[in-house]
């Protein structure tokens, strides 16, 4: 079985992984801004552990964006890659 790789599906990759990056961190401040609007200068216990644990969870969301990130430059390069053996 040949593997057949096309510039297109790799400028697919690319838009995909770019937007799917947007969004997620446009969700992740829209989420951040709607919690702490709504419990602005609680002082809660429990709503400091919520802001902790929020924290890391963006944190991880932010680690999947750079992951989305590495795609699109690994795609950059199969594209660079295509055109130097293509001769393009």
């Amino acid at each position: 079985m040949a593997i057949k790789l096309s510039k297109d599906a790799c400028m697919r990759a690319i838009n995909y992984s770019n937007d799917a990056r947007e969004q997620l961190m446009t969700n992740i401040s829209i989420m951040d801004n709607n919690v702490n609007s709504q419990f602005s200068g609680l002082q809660d216990p429990s709503y400091q552990r919520y802001l902790e644990l929020s924290e890391q969870m963006q944190g991880m969301l932010k680690q999947i964006g750079g992951k989305m990130d590495s795609i699109s430059q690994y795609c950059q390069s199969v594209i660079r890659w295509i055109d130097d053996y293509s001769g393009s």
